[in-house]
């Protein structure tokens, strides 16, 4: 049975149940569904969401399913302690869909994604290209702020991880490598697997992880609370303000952490080598410096480069787009690091396959 769909009023001397009851449960029968709409309710006094819940609960006294939708963030606000499972959206079920109408629902909404990642993309680029040329400038202290908070502050963890990942790399190496007198070597694997691959990705994952999440989620709570709202209010751009210091920090650090990381990494395997193995510290030097090459070091940056715009663009997007009010920001934070490292390891897969064949 299709839901019986009604627009709530606001009569100007407040709601009163006898009215909403005159409307709602005399137009329904036992077993069915009304849902009212609640768009006339962008603000909602505890006593109008008290009323809206005695007659949700008279509906059930009836056999009737009372649904609202169209809620706004402050008529959730007047519900909160009263009955927070109410406020679920009448949404049509997957099952009310024929096959037809799914296709063309997920397709609408992949649509609907694009144009709101176009956006986002086309806001950083206004806010680095265009802006400046018409008087207004990078926030370059906002900038530096997100800087430490990416770069500086993700040194201790990046070096960290990154030695550890090269002392087991040579670790690994060593037990085939000794087999043929050739445990020297290890310098040669440690520092180019580290220069093209290893650092590069690491420091990926730990930038998605650390300081993606932290992105979407400050800007999914500025959304949730109409801070963003707020500022398009007084006529000022949120993505000046908010998403280019963010992009640009990210372009900076990321790129400086993965050269941090290519050299602890490095060090992790000559600590193996000279120290657990003895291979002797001048060898394993000379042979880690013969071994790498420049296109090792550019290879690694270019995708630094490609990894640090993928995080930005990913944790922007799902922090500007968040639904759902908190726990909205918890899950477009969730998807937001899985989103970010599953893009960054498929465009390493890519340049690896281009650099394979390019050389």
């Amino acid at each position: 049975m299709e839901p019986l769909v009604l627009i709530a009023p606001r009569p100007p001397g407040g709601l009163t149940l006898p009215a909403l009851r005159e409307q709602v449960l005399h137009h329904a029968s036992s077993g069915s569904q009304v849902v009212l709409n609640l768009h006339e309710y962008t603000t909602m006094t505890s006593l109008e969401a008290a009323t809206l819940l005695r007659l949700v609960i008279e509906g059930r006294e009836q056999g009737v399913d009372i649904r609202f939708t169209q809620v706004s963030q402050h008529a959730r606000q007047a519900f909160t302690g009263l009955e927070a499972g109410l406020l679920k959206e009448a949404a049509p079920t997957a099952e009310d869909l024929s096959p037809v109408e799914e296709v063309g629902e997920q397709t609408l909404e992949l649509v609907a994604t694009g144009r709101q990642i176009l956006e986002i993309v086309g806001e950083i680029a206004h806010g680095l290209f265009v802006a400046p040329w018409r008087g207004k400038g990078i926030k370059w202290h906002r900038t530096s702020e997100q800087i430490v908070k990416i770069g500086v502050e993700g040194v201790p963890i990046v070096t960290f991880l990154s030695f550890l990942i090269g002392a087991v790399l040579a670790l690994n190496a060593a037990s085939q490598l000794r087999q043929f007198g050739a445990a020297i070597y290890i310098a040669n694997l440690v520092g180019v697997s580290m220069s093209r691959e290893m650092a590069p990705l690491i420091t990926a994952i730990i930038v998605a992880g650390r300081s993606g999440s932290a992105i979407t989620a400050e800007l999914g709570t500025m959304v949730v609370s109409e801070e963003v709202d707020a500022m398009r209010t007084m006529a000022l751009s949120p993505s000046r303000f908010l998403l280019v210091p963010r992009m640009l920090a990210l372009l900076a650090a990321v790129p400086c952490l993965t050269v941090l990381s290519n050299l602890a990494g490095i060090f992790g395997g000559y600590w193996v080598g000279v120290i657990v193995l003895g291979l002797g510290s001048r060898n394993y030097v000379q042979q880690t410096a013969q071994s790498l090459l420049i296109s090792d070091l550019v290879t690694g940056m270019v995708k630094s480069l490609v990894f640090a715009l993928l995080i930005g663009l990913v944790s922007c997007y799902r922090g500007f787009y968040v639904r759902g009010g908190a726990e909205g920001v918890g899950t477009n934070t969730t998807a937001s690091v899985v989103t970010s490292i599953v893009l960054c390891i498929l465009a390493d897969a890519v340049f690896t396959t281009i650099f394979f064949y390019v050389g």
